[in-house]
């Protein structure tokens, strides 16, 4: 589903190929694709819906939107934008609560012109400045995508989390919907049944009674949902999809780890799993030239979406039609803070490993916070044991004040590439001085002024979960499962996005396995599969998924740049050096970069943080921006 609006002069705008007038006044042109519903609203106004409302029907969104489109997304459940047009030239427009779906805007003259990709918008033909704190933040931190309200393109944003729009004869009113963040609640007993209940309940809102397939992996997220399922409409209607990934010859295949227990919980289950070939050994830029045009349209960049892509495909191939998609992200999250991938210390011991990623937990945790804030976080063991492994990196000095502090903490975990409290952005090569100085206040005053002024122990999970929406979970590794079934016509439910289970974790006490108890990891999921469902608990035993979880020397993006398909393809569009144009001399280290891109062109095989950096660069580049 794809639209666009126009409000103010429109003259000399290019029409939208595939979109057809809905509303066409003096002051507002609204053009959407056919399969976009439109639904009386009353008073002479027409409702649009893109995406999907969960339980609601026209009728009932058409009763709900009398008053306006303000708070809608706290009270509808699902991914959707809502397009609300007067006969007056008035429009608002507003997505769901976590702002699953995206809305680009540009202002051009008298004229505001709004789309749900950046190919309806003149940067699309015409170029523009680029953003260099969007660039920074794609190339820098987790996610290769710039935060939520940033874009490429100086002269366009996109509607950040809890905002309304409002159109009024080519005039732009962003409305921001507050958010008040719940305190860490006391849980016992009674709430580990409520957190089965929930997700139970936000399984089955999702899910359809003729069918429904899992985007499989071997972890707890993905097998937790297929329990679920099976439970809720029994095997026959439950089938899955998993991605065998060949990235080269010299490694074969690298997720065989995933796939041997995925597949031996399909067969505890008794469903179908089918194969997804993610074999990039000889093919794959072929792929990921079709899908190009879509991640520009979007900002992202990276091999994730071709993954996905290649996902949805295989389900599409295999479905008889009407069935429910399931994926597990957001969980890890949710539940952890990210800190869920036996990732933060390698060892022998995962049971230790585990042990190592409630400690990454606890020091971003409400029991910390208090001694970052006077000043002892730094003698804390748990933060001396994590920060002594960092080497030589860099750390800044503890700020003054609280609200810097705060604003420090936060910082050091959505801004920066390792998270660990006070991890300096003099640790990326990518910036120069004056770089790390424009994208941090740019950042932090977007995005994190609010929490830093607010936030206390009790609130701090709130914050976490809040802020996750305008970055990692609209990243390019999110972003991207949705957006590629919209591609091949499913849809990707995440039941870890529902509200009342984000509430309950907003909420959800340190102790639950997000600090230095003994409880696990994802504490309430593991207490259900355990206690409340039918679940093979048993083979969850033995590393994660990757070569790497027993090999700390293997590296994916090593195996892509250096032996894969991609390799002759991503040197052919780091030749065309297009960084250049992008990236501004003021904020990037151009010399540094210009000396991995010839070392990577010559043939030099790089590691560590040069080929983090590298990594990024090329997928950059291979995707290209307007104008560039």
């Amino acid at each position: 589903m794809r639209i666009r609006i126009v409000a103010g002069r429109r003259e000399g705008l290019p029409p939208a190929p595939g979109l057809g007038i809905v509303v066409d006044t003096p002051d507002l042109l609204i053009e959407a694709s056919s399969e976009v519903p439109r639904i009386d609203a009353g008073q002479g106004r027409t409702l649009l819906v893109l995406g999907h409302v969960l339980g609601r029907s026209h009728q009932d969104l058409a009763t709900l939107v009398q008053k306006g489109l303000a708070g809608v997304e706290m009270s509808a459940e699902g991914r959707y934008l809502l397009v609300l047009a007067g006969t007056d030239g008035t429009c608002e427009v507003a997505a769901d609560r976590f702002g699953q779906m995206d809305v680009y805007y540009q202002r051009r003259g008298d004229a505001t012109i709004l789309g749900t990709d950046l190919t309806l918008l003149p940067v699309s033909a015409t170029g523009d400045d680029y953003d260099q704190a969007a660039l920074a933040h794609a190339v820098c931190v987790f996610g290769w995508r710039p935060p939520k309200r940033h874009t490429f393109y100086k002269s366009v944003r996109r509607l950040g989390v809890g905002e309304r729009l409002t159109l009024r004869r080519g005039t732009v009113e962003i409305i921001a919907q507050p958010f008040a963040p719940k305190p860490t609640g006391d849980y016992g007993d009674a709430q580990l049944v409520e957190y089965s209940d929930l997700l139970l309940n936000a399984v089955e809102a999702r899910s359809s009674k003729k069918g429904n397939v899992v985007y499989l992996s071997s972890g707890w997220d993905s097998t937790a949902i297929l329990a679920c399922l099976v439970k809720l409409h029994g095997k026959g209607k439950v089938r899955a999809v998993l991605g065998r990934m060949k990235y080269a010859s010299r490694s074969g295949i690298i997720n065989q780890i995933e796939v041997d227990r995925a597949t031996a919980i399909a067969d505890y289950y008794g469903i179908r799993l089918d194969i997804a070939e993610f074999d990039y050994s000889s093919s794959g830029p072929e792929l990921f030239e079709g899908l190009q045009p879509v991640l520009r349209a979007h900002n992202i960049c990276g091999l994730g979406a071709l993954n996905h892509w290649l996902l949805a495909r295989r389900v599409a191939e295999t479905s008889a039609g009407d069935e429910a998609v399931f994926a597990g992200e957001i969980s890890d999250g949710a539940h952890n803070l990210g800190f869920s991938q036996f990732l933060t210390i390698f060892h022998p011991s995962l049971d230790f490993r585990e042990y190592s990623d409630k400690m990454g937990s606890y020091v971003f945790g409400p029991s910390f916070m208090p001694r970052f804030m006077d000043g002892t976080g730094e003698a804390d063991p748990v933060y001396q044991l994590l920060r002594s492994r960092a080497g030589t990196a860099a750390f800044d000095p503890l700020a003054d004040g609280p609200v810097a502090r705060r604003t420090q903490l936060l910082s050091s975990f959505f801004l920066r590439a390792n998270r660990l409290p006070l991890w300096s952005l003099r640790n990326s090569r990518y910036l120069t001085s004056a770089g790390r100085e424009m994208y941090s206040t740019e950042m932090e005053q977007t995005y994190l002024a609010r929490a830093a002024a607010e936030a206390t122990p009790e609130t701090l999970y709130a914050w976490y979960l809040q802020l996750y929406n305008s970055f990692h979970w609209q990243g390019s590794t999110v972003s991207t499962i949705a957006m590629t079934g919209d591609l091949h016509g499913i849809r990707v439910e995440m039941p870890f996005w529902d509200s009342a289970l984000q509430d309950f974790l907003a909420s959800m006490p340190e102790s639950w396995g997000r600090g230095l108890d003994f409880n696990h990891t994802k504490h309430p999921l593991k207490w259900m599969l355990q206690h409340r469902i039918d679940y093979p608990y048993h083979l969850q035993v033995g590393p994660h998924s990757y070569l790497y979880d027993v090999n700390p020397q293997f590296s994916l993006a090593a195996e892509v740049l250096f032996a894969s398909a991609f390799s002759p393809y991503l040197a052919d569009a780091m030749r065309q050096r297009t960084y250049r144009t992008m990236l501004s001399a003021d904020v990037f280290d151009i010399g540094y970069i210009d000396g991995i891109v010839d070392r990577y062109l010559a043939g030099h095989q790089a590691d560590g943080a040069e080929l983090s950096d590298l990594t990024l660069l090329c997928w950059l580049s291979a995707v290209g921006a307007y104008g560039a």
